[in-house]
């Protein structure tokens, strides 16, 4: 079981927010208006900041990270002297939860063009790279022991700027299959690609094609459930 709750990640502006978590798209439009500076709780324990810059994805008051923040620093998910790919990065959370837990190497890999202050973030270091780019399609074969990637909940066809918020959180189903057949590529032998992924009733027949894309590449037989502590109120 995740312990969403051992996570908090917390505005260090301690500003109020005009639009409700549940008002999913202006949410998120509000929090990704300008640069943002956080702080993360584990356990109540501040442990570390990371800046959000304006347009990228920010991930307070959401659940996909916090949920894969509290797997890492529970050590839940063992990053310990792995290589790391942590995709759609975003303002570099879980990645930096990674280097806090000692891993050998860091690589944040965004679409979005606002992700590059994550290279002044003090817990990043000299073997640690930053990269604007479409996924993996840049690194090697066998290059990773671990990756992560938080899929979009909401999915559209639709373009969108890119140096939109949106980016962050709306795509096409298509990315999530690229997604697993790139990380397939990526991973080295034994490697583990730990993903969140909601699936709603009305797409199960989507369920069943992701089932499909992962068996062409991974090894279902080791898969793990890593469920979370629900949350009461509001969208994540």
């Amino acid at each position: 079981m995740i312990r969403q709750e051992d996570v908090r990640i917390i505005l260090k502006e301690g500003e109020a927010l005009k639009y409700d978590r549940k008002d999913y798209l202006k949410f998120h439009e509000e929090l990704s208006s300008k640069d943002r500076e956080t702080t993360i709780l584990f356990q109540e324990e501040p442990i570390f900041d990371a800046l959000v810059p304006q347009g990228v994805f920010n991930p307070y008051g959401g659940i996909a990270a916090q949920a894969f923040m509290s797997g890492i620093l529970n050590e839940i998910v063992n990053a310990k002297g792995k290589r790391v790919l942590d995709l759609g990065c975003g303002c570099g959370v879980i990645g930096l939860c990674c280097l806090f837990k000692e891993s050998a190497k860091v690589v944040f890999s965004d679409l979005h063009p606002n992700i590059m202050p994550l290279k002044n973030n003090p817990l990043i270091r000299e073997q640690d790279e930053v990269k604007v780019q479409d996924l993996c399609v840049e690194e090697k074969d066998n290059s990773y022991d671990l990756a992560f990637m938080s899929f979009p909940s909401r999915s559209i066809d639709r373009l969108m700027e890119a140096d939109s918020y949106e980016i962050g959180i709306l795509r096409n189903d298509d990315l999530v299959f690229r997604a697993i057949e790139q990380v397939g590529r990526v991973l080295a032998p034994g490697g583990e690609f730990v993903f969140f992924y909601r699936i709603f009733n009305n797409s199960f027949p989507l369920y069943l094609e992701v089932m499909s894309k992962l068996a062409a590449h991974f090894d279902l037989t080791t898969l793990k459930l890593l469920w979370y502590a629900g949350e009461n109120d509001g969208h994540g």
